[in-house]
């Protein structure tokens, strides 16, 4: 089998580039809010090792039940104490501040899991709509469908090295990110099936070491 026999076998395209574009968009845009959300509410003793949302979870569940129990102590501290004796009370302070530092991170902890979960929905319809497919980076390839359409023919950077090269690309020039510089690949009808990574080299070969310095053996 020829290699444009084995792309037309093994890859498969995105059927709606648009939405594809959407989608990503959307989710880029999640995991920005989940980004702020971390930065801004949780801290890293409170997240320490909580990396999936079933953690996450399950420390919300685990913050509101100390919640309430910390709600029923203050309950019982204060009930039976005359007011002015109640204020001056150490023990019932320390307890209202404890109350007032677990709503902070019951909250902060919410906030995080909606957002969380709301990735997470919109992660399973990415994976849903590229599995099996060709990976092309949406960017990258809504540009290349608008320059199709007006007939531009202009150099387009991207440091995507993993998009496969699609037939809508032949024609185009792509600078691809080797990792220091952007390299000008003319994408032509033999490379599609290919990644652009393999057309940007990322090391330089300076050749081999001369033959005269290996240590020939005695006979």
């Amino acid at each position: 089998m020829g290699f444009k026999g084995a792309w037309n076998k093994r890859n498969r395209l995105i059927e709606n580039p648009e939405e594809y574009y959407k989608l990503y968009k959307r989710l880029q845009r999640a995991y920005k809010l989940i980004r702020e959300a971390i930065k801004r509410y949780g801290s890293f003793e409170l997240l320490k090792g909580k990396n999936t949302l079933r953690d996450l979870e399950e420390l919300l569940e685990e913050r509101k039940q100390v919640l309430e129990m910390l709600k029923k102590q203050l309950k019982e501290v204060h009930k039976g104490k005359p007011r002015i004796e109640a204020e001056g009370d150490e023990k019932l302070k320390e307890l209202i501040r404890e109350v007032n530092k677990v709503q902070a991170e019951v909250r902060a902890l919410e906030i995080i899991v909606n957002r969380v979960r709301k990735y997470e929905e919109l992660y399973a319809q990415y994976k849903q709509m590229t599995e099996k497919k060709a990976f092309v980076d949406p960017k990258l390839w809504v540009r290349i469908r608008k320059m199709n359409e007006t007939g531009e023919r202009k150099v387009v950077r991207t440091y995507s090295r993993a998009t496969t090269i699609i037939p809508e690309f032949v024609g185009h020039t792509i600078a691809v990110h080797n990792g220091k510089t952007f390299v000008p690949v003319y994408i032509t009808q033999d490379m599609v099936g290919h990644k652009l990574g393999e057309f940007a080299p990322t090391r330089t070969f300076k050749g081999h070491p001369d033959k005269t310095a290996k240590v020939v053996k005695k006979k």
